[in-house]
């Protein structure tokens, strides 16, 4: 986790009725995490089994509270969930939503519906699945709408499904009606073929898939738990990890620090997630699960990089959390501080009294970096992302923290304006993939660009050299922003020219230390703590002014 989202629903959690408790005994709920959603929604979603597990699975869907019903079962090892589209499976077993050059098998939306018959349950629904099986038929039971159906085929259109519906009748003995193509179904089948096993169509619900296996294969992860697959907005397969807390922050921990860390420092990681994660339920509610799987909420690729060690930090804090006033405290956590951390509210905005300002006086791994950025650069950046359109003609930082990291940078526009980005943007703001620019975190300086003059003779160093102290003793960054400033020479006071942005250099170089937003938990600096004997309880409490640390239930 090394963003943040909106303190609103924060400042809601903070004040639920949680409590301190003596007894270790975990509130545990279940989550909902998000692996493929969005752009990276699937149009197929392939599941395996652990090999030398149990195989199988069980379908149905999960509720609100995350407890499961089964509707259907297969002892088959290996799945792709389909949404109910038009499907091409090549030899490869690759799956198309348009059809490709070369293909093995294509999979239609379209089948016959056994018409006017009820069916008592899933056993009588397989039952009429594996009759029509006999008769030479393709068929699986369905549920649809709290209904049990059993249906027939698979076809690419609507008119291939009437053609084969007079035959299919004759040989039957049923009334066929023609289904398919739901904005909302999920069709199961067997990796690699076009063998359809199950389909769930049924309003409010979802079609949820429970492993006999402890760990499940996901586009290359292993995870605990179950999964859910939702349509959202009738288009390509959103995949959910539908698993308990204790076994999502094992999955979070080795993501997120080293699993060869001191183990002090992974159990203070694991209570700052399990923290972060209980204040953060319902964070992409709109999307159908609590948290996604990167680091705008917390790093998580399942039980694949779990050690015994890293289990075993997350069981020995087990119940244990970090509370302020008796409240579940938001830990947010980052990589390195670079040597302070930061107020919340000078970041986001928000007053949060236990997310206060720390030296990192431990810390030793500063993670010093470099970035060197050209006025075009700027220009472009600012301009791709909306900031303005204008052309970029100095950049510098105007405002300090009392404890050195950047508040804000400004950048003088060539109409004279400035364009000024605080907070949580002084980090962000001209990041970008395409240019390879990125500042990491709020502890850095500003080198080069815009020169001045005195007297009409050129200074020797640039003006992002200088600094102004206000009459409250607050030290800004003098940058090129044409204001009134005075310099004090041998012969008197004289005017600083700013107007003529006279250019020592069109490139900037910033350099900095640290990564991440400097707000709570230095990762880099708790595990320097930890080597110094720290343990995870003092690492929690030097992070977060106030805290406790101790058992908690709901």
């Amino acid at each position: 986790m090394r963003r943040a989202f909106a303190f609103l629903l924060l400042a809601a959690l903070l004040f639920a009725p949680f409590k301190i408790t003596s007894a270790a005994a975990e509130y545990d709920p279940i989550v909902r995490i998000g692996l493929a959603y969005g752009n990276n929604a699937l149009p197929a979603a392939k599941l395996i089994n652990v090999a030398g597990q149990a195989e199988g699975y069980e379908f149905g869907f999960f509720d609100a509270e995350g407890q499961f019903t089964p509707l259907h079962s297969t002892d088959e090892r290996s799945l792709a969930v389909l949404k109910d589209k038009p499907m091409w499976v090549t030899q490869g077993e690759d799956y198309y939503d348009a059809q490709p050059a070369s293909y093995a098998y294509s999979i239609g939306p379209y089948h016959l519906q056994i018409d006017g018959a009820y069916f008592q349950g899933r056993d009588d629904a397989a039952l009429a699945a594996d009759e029509a099986e006999r008769r030479g038929y393709r068929a699986f039971p369905a549920y649809v709408n709290g209904e049990y159906v059993v249906r027939i085929g698979e076809f690419l259109s609507e008119d291939r499904a009437r053609e084969r519906q007079p035959q299919a009748e004759l040989d039957l003995g049923y009334s066929l009606r023609i289904c398919g193509q739901s904005a909302t179904c999920c069709t199961v089948t067997v990796l690699g073929s076009d063998r359809i096993l199950f389909e769930l169509d049924s309003e409010g619900k979802h079609l949820g898939i429970m492993p006999r296996s402890t760990a499940t294969w996901f586009k290359g992860y292993q995870y605990a738990g179950g999964f859910e697959y939702r349509r959202i907005s009738a288009n390509d397969i959103t995949v959910i990890n539908v698993i308990s807390m204790t076994d999502y922050i094992k999955g979070v921990l080795p993501a997120e620090v080293g699993t060869n860390w001191p183990i002090e420092a992974q159990k203070a990681q694991a209570i700052c997630a399990k923290c972060y994660t209980l204040n953060s339920l319902g964070k992409h509610k709109s999307q159908g699960f609590d948290l996604c799987n990167t680091t705008d909420c917390q790093a998580y690729s399942g039980l694949s990089r779990a050690t015994e060690m890293s289990d075993r930090a997350v069981d020995e804090v087990y119940g244990i959390y970090a509370t302020y006033n008796g409240e579940v405290a938001q830990t947010y956590y980052h990589s390195s501080s670079g040597g302070y951390t930061e107020d919340a509210y000078n970041i986001w905005g928000s007053e949060v009294p236990y997310l206060k300002a720390v030296e990192d006086k431990y810390l030793k791994h500063m993670v010093p970096y470099s970035v060197t950025v050209t006025l075009d650069d700027l220009t472009e950046i600012l301009r791709s992302k909306g900031y303005t359109a204008r052309r970029v003609k100095d950049y510098y930082v105007s405002r300090y923290s009392p404890v050195g990291n950047v508040l804000e940078v400004s950048f003088l526009l060539d109409n004279g304006e400035v364009l000024r980005m605080s907070g949580n943007r002084a980090r962000t703001a001209i990041n970008s993939s395409a240019k390879g620019v990125t500042i990491r975190s709020h502890r850095y300086t500003i080198s080069g660009g815009a020169g001045f003059y005195v007297n009409g003779s050129a200074a020797s160093q640039s003006i992002q050299s200088m600094y102004a102290i206000g009459a409250g003793g607050d030290v800004s960054q003098i940058g090129g922003t044409g204001r009134d400033v005075k310099v004090i020479t041998g012969t008197g006071v004289k005017d600083a020219d700013l107007s003529g942005g006279a250019a020592i250099s069109s490139s900037y170089t910033v350099n900095g230390t640290g990564s991440g937003h400097n707000v709570g938990m230095s990762q880099w600096g708790a595990y320097d703590m930890a080597v110094e004997g720290f343990k995870y309880d003092e690492i929690i409490k030097f992070y977060f002014t106030g805290v406790e640390v101790g058992y908690w239930s709901r």
